[in-house]
């Protein structure tokens, strides 16, 4: 489940009305007790000075980040919060896959299952699903969603997840797709997401659309690209033969919104008990 850190309630330390952290700042004012107590102390009451009231708001808002803090990690010894994901299987069904999966309208689905590799420090998984349609003129496109679950036990993923989103995106020369070459890196755009873990990043170019999540010590990335291929008899049809060009490398941007969504639902499934 997908919660924000939970905020450490100080504004009640026991003696009723009185703000957390009261008590330290009144003993470091005014310093023993006179002869007849609060009451004989020149100058008035504790609250009349006004940096009295700027140290207790330090005190009560060192208390609300440390409660912060505590909520993002297991215990004090600093291990990453997985918030209940976990790998048991392959996460590339069409199920945990959704709503991308309907979207794509294949005809056929099929999954490239990469084993569950577990340890003491990181669970990893890699897989693919890929899903064909056809366009009815001998002509069909094969889409492929590729899915990457990290959960890091022992170290916190967040100083590496942005620079590893950003060489992901900027690597000399693009990304390579189905062998059929490079597709540069310069058709690609990266902006923040909000509203996933504690941060994350929608990329969308012309050929690939990919959404990168790092929640706690769990990293998810989940891209869609695709390529179209004849499958008609003899030769693809070209200009020539007064046919619209189909490139090898097809045009998947129409799916860009359905990622967030999707990585969203997946990440729900991972973290069910």
């Amino acid at each position: 489940m997908i919660t924000e850190p939970e905020m450490v309630d100080s504004s009640d330390d026991g003696d009723g009305d009185r703000p957390g952290g009261v008590e330290a700042v009144e003993a470091i004012e005014q310093g023993p007790l006179p002869p007849g107590g609060a009451a004989g102390r020149p100058g008035g009451a504790w609250w009349h000075r006004p940096w009295a009231w700027a140290l207790a708001g330090v005190l009560v808002t060192s208390a609300v980040w440390a409660g912060v803090l505590r909520s993002t990690h297991d215990d004090d010894s600093g291990t990453p919060d997985l918030h209940g994901y976990h790998l048991t299987e392959s996460p590339c069904t069409g199920q945990n896959l959704q709503p991308l999966v309907d979207r794509l309208s294949a005809t056929t689905v099929s999954s490239d299952d990469g084993p569950v590799i577990t340890g003491s420090t990181l669970d990893h998984v890699s897989c693919d699903l890929t899903g064909d349609t056809s366009a009815g003129d001998g002509w069909s496109t094969s889409y492929t969603i590729s899915v990457t679950v990290d959960l890091h036990k022992k170290t916190d993923p967040s100083p590496e997840f942005e620079d590893a989103v950003k060489v992901a995106v900027s690597a000399p020369g693009g990304t390579l797709f189905g062998g059929y070459g490079y597709v540069p890196a310069t058709d690609q755009h990266t902006e923040p997401l909000s509203g996933l873990g504690d941060r994350a990043y929608l990329t969308t170019g012309t050929f690939s659309q990919s959404v990168n999540v790092q929640h706690g010590g769990a990293v998810f990335s989940l891209s869609v690209s695709a390529d179209n291929a004849w499958n008609g008899e003899g030769a693809p049809p070209t200009k020539a033969d007064g046919a619209a060009e189909r490139p090898l490398v097809a045009d998947t941007r129409a799916y860009a919104a359905e990622l967030p969504r999707t990585v969203r639902h997946l990440m729900s499934v991972l973290a069910k008990p």
